[in-house]
Order: structure tokens, then sequence, then C-alpha cells
């Protein structure tokens, strides 16, 4: 039986410390082709692979077969060169070449993906829509010394016992939740299972730059907004995580929540009296718009 995996599209250095590989279906090429152009620019080792379909933790119209699952594709991947991997999901871009990655590849690091709960700043906003001005959205107000929270669109890979376990713990995590999205049931995995061995580290979220992070200057960009989680997902919520090990903290936030960034004259403005918004000077922090 032939691989699920049709590689579709590969260059970059082969010396390389670590090869970035993704997976597309069909309807996705167009998003796949932006994302090589951006590994081309920066000469980054990688291979792209078009399949047939996702899993369905991946998306709501996928289907049940694992060899179509996050955690299967990345063990193939490391099989297959024998090196460490960067996945990443075939809607992102590559802004900056990613100097953070070597010294994790020479590191006794195996495992790195963007950690919301051990983030101190990680305020998400959103536009009004037709409208220069962004408000306040959500946190994740709260933070863990050993429980995993992550978005799943960057993960970094190395094929140790730990790390293999790992992966394994999460193929059996989206088995044992059938509806629920693949990022839930990776912290489920993370938060529940024997982690002895494995040596983590929490990617900056410039890594995993969602559109909802205007203060962050993106490395790796994921231009749109998250889908949201729908009724064909269930949601694990609390659950996914053992609870006594985290904690309720304020974090810091990178404007004012009570009010409204004006993207366009790149100012704050704050409520008044009456319920309207005047200018409070200049934003504390500069602003990286999504760009297509």
């Amino acid at each position: 039986m032939g691989s699920p995996y049709a590689l579709w599209r590969d260059g970059g250095d082969a010396s390389a410390p670590f090869v970035v590989c993704a997976m597309f279906t069909r309807g996705y090429r167009g998003k796949a082709e932006r994302l090589a152009a951006s590994l081309d620019a920066f000469g980054l080792a990688h291979a792209i692979f078009e399949v047939l379909q996702v899993h369905r933790s991946i998306s709501a119209a996928g289907g049940a077969e694992l060899d179509f699952s996050k955690p299967r594709f990345l063990r193939f991947a490391m099989e297959r060169f024998g090196k460490p991997v960067l996945y990443v999901d075939a809607d992102v871009i590559f802004r900056k070449s990613p100097e953070a990655l070597a010294p994790l590849c020479a590191s006794n690091c195996d495992f790195a993906i963007y950690n919301w709960l051990a983030d101190v700043m990680n305020d998400a906003w959103r536009p009004e829509p037709g409208t220069p001005l962004w408000k306040f959205f959500f946190s994740v107000d709260v933070a863990s010394d050993s429980q995993l929270m992550s978005s799943g669109a960057v993960q970094f890979w190395k094929a140790t016992d730990a790390a293999l376990t790992l992966l394994k713990d999460w193929e059996q995590s989206l088995v044992r939740h059938p509806r629920s999205e693949d990022d839930h049931c990776l912290d489920f995995a993370y938060n529940h299972g024997d982690r002895t061995g494995l040596n983590p580290a929490w990617l900056a979220k410039e890594y995993a730059r969602y559109a909802f992070w205007i203060y962050a200057d993106p490395v790796i960009d994921h231009p749109e907004f998250p889908a949201p989680i729908t009724g064909t997902f269930e949601s694990l919520g609390s659950a996914r995580f053992v609870r006594e090990r985290v904690r309720r903290v304020s974090k810091q936030q990178p404007f004012p929540r009570e009010g409204i960034v004006d993207a366009q004259a790149r100012q704050l403005l704050m409520p008044q009296p009456g319920g309207s918004f005047a200018p409070a000077g200049p934003l504390a922090l500069p602003l990286f718009l999504p760009e297509a």
C-alpha cells in the first residue's frame, strides 16, 4: 500500500538542521503555494505534501482516517527525513527567517509549541467590521508551570522516545475524543500523561502569530483569524487540564482592555462619560497589522 502523503513540493538547504513540513488538501492549493514561496524566500529546507483529506480533528469536513492527523503525519515526517521537523499549517506565511529554531535543534529540546499558559501577555484583539478600530477580544488569564494550552499551527518535534510517546498519547486522545479539535486533544494528552524525559520549550507568539495579536511582529504568520469552534466540534474545556496545576493570574496588557485601538491613526481611544471615546495619546506598542 502506498503512502497517503504525496510530495508536492520540496526545496531549500538539504543540510539544514531541521525541515519544515506541511500537508494540504486540493482546496488549499493556493495557501500551500503562498507558504512555499515564503519558504523559498529564506532558503528554508521544506517538504509540502498533498493529501486527499485531513482528519476530522483538523477540519469539520475531515474524515476518521488517522493517517491524515497531525501526530501520524509528524511521525511519518521524522522517519522520512531523520531530523527535527517544524510542522506548520499550510495557511501560514514565513515573514522572517526563524532564527530561534537552530538553537532548539542544538539543545535537548524535543518539543516546542506556543503555550497560552506560559505567555505573560496574550491579549487578543479584533477589528470592528469595515473600520480601523480594534477592540479587546479575549485573553487567557491563567498560568501553569506544568500544563499546556496550545495553538498548534506551528510545532517543533524531535524523534526522542519521550516525544514519540507524546505523539502516541496525542493520537490516542484523538480516538478518545472523536469530536474534539486537535489542539485540545494535544493539551489533554500532554497534561494527563507521563511526560518523564520530555524537554519542552514554548515558542514566542511571533512564531505562531495569529491575526488577533496586532502587537506581535510576526516571524511565522497566520494572517487570517482562526475559525471559531462550531457545534461540529466538542470543546474539552477545562477537562483538558489538571485543574489544581493551573492558577489564575493578572497578565500584562499591551493596551488597556477598555480602550479602542485606532489602527489608522496609530492612537489609543479611551472611554469618556456618556459612552463616547476620545484620543488618549499614542500607543504603547507598535502595530503589526495582518497582511494577506
